[in-house]
Formats: structure tokens, C-alpha cells, sequence
């Protein structure tokens, strides 16, 4: 009976989900109607198996995906599960991860961009016009 309970736990910790925060990631991405770089921020959460181990190939696969959307598509439902779509497609080609869930915490556009931020300062202190 032991032999056979312990089979059962096995076979679960084979089949468990594992999870991985990404807190705080930054990425810049074109705006739609800025047609310039802009500051796209965003804390995800991924479930699947042996994503702890795999999680620079996850970060890899989130900057190559998230790059080509524009940021305001970004900001939609319909594009924020397409993103959810695409990455777990990508991830489970490219790298062979096997993504259950992706769960959005946060993602929002920094509306000025670091550069816009010390052009802005620079201009304070009165050094440029």
C-alpha cells in the first residue's frame, strides 16, 4: 500500500505546475500614433512546468514577442490575450516550455520616457533650449 501511495505522489510532482513572477519588467515599444519608443511596464506571472528553470528563455521569448506589438494594442483585452496567445505559442516552438497560464498583474505605458525625462531636466537647469 506504501509502494502504491508513494507511486501516486511521484507521479503528481511529475505533472506540477511551477510558477514564475517576472516583477517589474521594462521593455520599450513603438507607439502607434507617438511613432516613437515608448516605456511599456508590466509584472507577469507564469504557470507551467519547469518554468523556474527556464525563465531566460521565458524573458528571451517575452521581449522577442512583446516587441512586435504597438503599445496601445497592448493596453486592449483583445490585445493583451493575443499577447497571452502568442508568447505561450512562441514559447512552447521556439523553447519546447509548456505554458499553462499567463496571468497580466500589471501593464501600463510610462507616458515619458527616460530620455524625454532628462531632455526635460536639462532644460530646468536652463543648459539647453
Amino acid at each position: 500500500m506504501k509502494k502504491i501511495v508513494l507511486v501516486l505522489l511521484f507521479c503528481l510532482q511529475l505533472f506540477a505546475s511551477e510558477m514564475l513572477h517576472v516583477d517589474e519588467f521594462t521593455v520599450s515599444v513603438y507607439g502607434k500614433t507617438s511613432k516613437s519608443p515608448v516605456l511599456l511596464n508590466a509584472s507577469l506571472i507564469f504557470e507551467g512546468r519547469d518554468v523556474d528553470i527556464n525563465d531566460f528563455r521565458i524573458i528571451d521569448g517575452l521581449n522577442v514577442i512583446i516587441g512586435s506589438f504597438y503599445a496601445e494594442d497592448l493596453l486592449t483585452s483583445k490585445g493583451k490575450e493575443v499577447l497571452k496567445k502568442s508568447l505561450t505559442e512562441y514559447l512552447q516552438k521556439t523553447y519546447a516550455i509548456d505554458i499553462d497560464n499567463i496571468y497580466i498583474q500589471k501593464l501600463f505605458i510610462d507616458e515619458q520616457t527616460t530620455a524625454q525625462k532628462i531632455i526635460e531636466a536639462i532644460k530646468k537647469e536652463g543648459i539647453c533650449k
